[in-house]
């Protein structure tokens, strides 16, 4: 209990404000069942509707803070609330949501002299304003979003603390460290074709809220790990100025085709909001097809293969750390059984160090099964496997493959607060040959509105 407190006294003031506020402002109706925004308002710029799709899409992850059925807990923002942001939608076509979100790390092995524990949030807010035919085919607008993601006092960082501390290829990627930024910042223009739709963006923005769509990896709430998550094995960049684009059928079920073109220098950490770096003509490419069969409402199969190549970058101690240009695919399939989804995915690369400066695998293997709503509460229980084999150029030929298993359960506990439990069971650490196995526990904490 006294380390608890530590970790929690540690917290600076505007955060605790930001929580203290979120969690305040709720509405204690224990009675009262909130309705979820109407179906027409929730759906009408995601890219699957409701039926999937890559949950860093903005407006996925818009569309999944209206509260849902089945938490622990019947309290938080009520009706009123929501039914106030419908109306702004229907006034001006505003959509918006503010989280904040907490990752606790423990390590059973790590090198000498360094923390076995890593802390950090990552706070912010995200807006969709659609500007131009709302409710309409053709319609456009604005995404921005900003956000802070820091460690919580002296300690170590998760996307750091697997290489630094625990001699790991990977524990984390999201929850790593910049100042308060301007993450997503584009235009994005509909444009319907008849029995098909295209989407086009321009502006800054992320590669991976748009292609390689595996519909577990948001880190906040369900996997934590690299493999599963914000995939090291694909070199793609962080924010920074690109160009994407999608075509799909009307409603969501049967081919689609998408691409990406973004800025391989891109750096919220050093740079902050910048597009100066888009002259060294150094790029991200993806293209990816892929197909859904939908059946209902969160009820759909899903399989796609991505094809992609990354230029060398200027920035991200280019000259020191790993970076040499390349290029891979990737294969990912979803099968759901009633609750039961199955997953596996299989990644191809040959560029060193990526946009991010996190892609050290070669190959990269992932497998799985996931639970919807364990004893009918809302959220998913997942348990997954992986495989990484190290680049050789990076760490020599006979490094060996590092595996693990990662097993989490994401529970509503309230209509606004979610809270993942979860460990991470790591065999044969690439940067640590002296340690063959390593249990790393988590737990993660999540508050929506």
């Amino acid at each position: 209990m006294k380390n608890i407190f530590k970790i929690f006294k540690t917290i600076v003031l505007v955060k605790s404000l930001f929580i203290f506020f979120m969690i305040l402002s709720t509405e204690m109706s224990m009675a009262q069942k909130t309705d979820p925004q109407k179906e027409d308002l929730v759906l009408a710029d995601t890219l699957l509707a409701a039926y999937g799709g890559n949950p860093l899409e903005a407006g996925n992850q818009i569309a999944d803070i209206v509260p849902k059925e089945g938490s622990i807990f019947d309290i938080g923002f009520g009706p009123s609330y929501f039914g106030w942001k419908d109306d702004v939608y229907d006034k001006i076509g505003l959509k918006f949501g503010v989280s904040y979100q907490m990752l606790y790390q423990g390590a059973t092995e790590v090198f000498p002299e360094t923390d076995n524990k890593a802390l950090s949030d990552w706070w912010g807010f995200l807006i969709k304003w659609t500007l131009v035919n709302k409710n309409k085919k053709n319609k456009g607008g604005i995404v921005f979003s900003m956000f802070e993601r820091k460690p919580i006092g002296n300690y170590q960082f998760p996307s750091m603390f697997g290489p630094a501390n625990v001699g790991s290829i990977t524990t984390s990627i999201e929850f790593t460290t910049w100042d308060f930024s301007i993450e997503n910042l584009y235009w994005e223009q509909w444009f319907g074709l008849g029995k098909s739709k295209l989407m086009f963006r321009v502006g800054n923005q992320t590669a991976a809220a748009l292609i390689d769509p595996f519909r577990f990896k948001d880190a906040r709430k369900n996997f934590t790990t690299g493999p599963f998550c914000y995939h090291v094995t694909k070199p793609d960049p962080t924010f920074g100025f690109g160009v994407t684009a999608k075509w799909m059928p009307s409603n969501g079920d049967g081919l689609y085709i998408s691409g990406a073109v973004t800025d391989m220098n891109g750096d919220p950490n050093s740079m902050g909001f910048d597009w100066s770096t888009v002259s060294h003509g150094q790029f991200f490419y993806g293209a990816e097809v892929g197909f859904n069969w939908i059946r209902g409402k969160g009820d759909y199969d899903h399989v796609s293969l991505l094809v992609f190549y990354a230029d060398k970058r200027s920035t991200r101690n280019a000259d020191v750390a790993p970076n040499e240009a390349g290029g891979g695919f990737s294969i990912l399939g979803e099968k759901q059984w009633d609750r039961w989804v199955g997953f596996a995915k299989y990644t191809y690369n040959n560029a060193e160090g990526g946009g991010g400066l996190g892609t050290f695998s070669h190959q990269t293997g992932t497998a799985g099964i996931v639970y919807n709503d364990l004893f009918n509460i809302s959220g998913t229980t997942g348990l997954g496997f992986y495989f990484m084999d190290p680049l050789d150029n990076i760490f020599g030929d006979d490094t060996g493959l590092q595996t693990g298993i990662e097993a989490y359960w994401n529970v509503l506990l309230t209509r606004n607060i979610l809270v993942t439990p979860g460990i991470h069971l790591q065999w044969n650490p690439t940067l640590n040959p002296e340690t063959d196995f390593v249990a790393i526990p988590h737990i993660k904490f999540r508050v929506q509105i």
